[in-house]
């Protein structure tokens, strides 16, 4: 036989095998494309995400569409083609996964209420149906909602001031997954009042660093973007804070600023004194201030304090709340800080009490505060208390009002032995000085959130039941 006919009829088996192949290899697969959701898409609102993840291990995708039905109308939200290695490749198709993530009611199209479907097809380059492929459609009905909760004051809270707290009540929807007051930046979540459906309050705090003129605003968001806001007509009584001038030297830095960076890893030692205290003094600083926000996060909704707050027994008042400090060195203003609490003194290494009852949540080396125990006393109400020089509780432990939790020291950035005393509401810290009044706690405190607490409990607020500061019958419920 001639060489020639013998290489071409080896040429031809081995195209004809390798069509065989092809045909093999795309007829054999059966398997549709695989379709899933990241997220339910039953409810959706103007910033719910479509998050879509479509797959085809065989043959590969060859066309996707995604669409949303909704009053006899079609809007097309993605639709792609992907192309294949050609008709005689074994890859098939250059895309095997395919992944969407859109805001499906953009500006694009109109927001309308009532229910709706989302229908997502695709394809692959199987020769099944006749060369047609293998292709799955995902049907899925949803309503759309692009109303916010209502919302409600029951109340006209009483004047409060810079750097002080208050109690703000409001009534909002079943819809709303998170309500509360929203002051600058700082959030503060709306609370239940036991036996009073959809009926809310929050203790809230006005920071020491904001204008007067910052508005004070219930809102509450349903989880689908739609949200509503209303300013509450609340008085804010400006401060004025005092201006001190603080020395530090090579020696203070050395004496406790070097102490501090050995027990705080997120912070090097730079080697050079004034950016190892600008490190500790003002990053470390911000560090500490957002992990007690975090810290917040894990109050628990209910009333562990009762009555005024103690201070420190015995003790005087070396520095007061929103003292603005200028720190010099070598004679130049380095840096500048409020000081956030009560520097109280008494002898050294004083017996320390709780101010109030409520669980520690913190007993440990706290950055610029040194060793220091925090308490919460339920509703983000928090009592921090710094520069101790030993401990005497432990995470989790309840204590009681006056109970000795711990000795002053001057661990931390102290210049010498004190306690450094805070309250802080959800994280923002407050002035001390109201809630160690017991006339302002029985007025602006205990006596606005009688209505929310049982009147059997042991843990009640006031030291005697007071009237109702709501004369008037409720509105109904929405």
């Amino acid at each position: 036989m001639n060489k020639k006919i013998v290489f071409y009829f080896i040429a031809l088996a081995i195209i004809a095998a390798y069509i065989a192949l092809i045909g093999f290899i795309r007829w054999s697969d059966n398997a549709p494309p695989r379709i899933s959701l990241a997220k339910p898409f039953t409810l959706v609102g103007p910033q719910t995400p479509l998050s879509i993840h479509i797959e085809d291990n065989g043959t590969g995708l060859q066309e996707v569409s995604v669409r949303l039905i909704q009053n006899m109308e079609e809007y097309t939200l993605a639709e792609e083609h992907f192309p294949s290695h050609g008709i005689l490749s074994l890859a098939s198709s250059m895309q095997h996964t395919y992944d969407l993530n859109v805001m499906p009611f953009d500006d694009t199209i109109p927001k309308r209420r009532g229910p709706a479907t989302l229908i997502i097809t695709a394809r692959d380059y199987s020769w099944r149906g006749f060369f047609e492929g293998n292709w799955i459609q995902f049907n899925q009905d949803f309503t759309v909602k692009f109303t916010p909760p209502k919302l409600e004051s029951l109340s006209i809270p009483l004047p409060m001031t810079q750097g002080g707290a208050g109690t703000v009540f409001f009534r909002t929807s079943d819809d709303a997954k998170s309500f509360g007051v929203k002051i600058g930046e700082s959030f503060f979540p709306g609370y239940p009042i036991p036996g009073e459906e959809y009926n809310y309050f929050s203790l809230i705090a006005f920071p020491h660093d904001l204008s007067a003129k910052t508005p004070v605003q219930l809102v509450a968001d349903d989880g689908l973007g739609n949200k509503a806001v209303q300013t509450v007509d609340i008085k804010i009584i400006p401060k004025k804070w005092r201006t001190r001038n603080i020395n530090i030297s090579d020696r203070f830095i050395q004496r406790t600023v070097l102490p501090i960076i050995a027990q705080t890893p997120e912070i090097e030692d730079q080697g050079d004194p004034l950016q190892n205290f600008l490190s500790v003094n003002n990053s470390l600083r911000t560090t500490n201030a957002n992990q007690l926000k975090e810290l917040a996060a894990t109050s628990k909704p209910e009333f562990m304090w009762q009555g005024r707050f103690t201070q420190l027994s015995n003790s005087q008042v070396e520095a007061a709340f929103a003292d603005h400090r200028k720190y010099f060195y070598h004679g130049k203003v380095v840096d500048t800080q409020y000081h956030l609490g009560f520097d109280l003194a008494v002898t050294k290494h004083y017996p320390v009490e709780a101010a109030n009852r409520g669980e520690v949540v913190l007993a440990e080396y706290f950055g610029i505060y040194g060793n220091a125990i925090v308490i919460d006393h339920g509703y983000g109400l928090q009592s921090l208390y710094a520069h101790l020089s030993s401990l005497e509780v432990k995470k989790g432990n309840i204590v009681t009002k006056g109970q000795i939790i711990a000795r002053s020291g001057m661990t931390g950035l102290a210049g010498g032995d004190h306690l450094h005393f805070s309250l802080l509401i959800n994280g923002v810290q407050i002035n001390p000085i109201e809630w160690w009044d017991p006339e302002w706690v029985k007025s602006r405190i205990s006596k606005q959130l009688l209505r929310s607490a049982p009147v059997n409990s042991k843990n009640l607020l006031p030291d005697k039941l007071l009237p109702s500061p709501f004369p008037y019958a409720p509105p109904p419920k929405f």
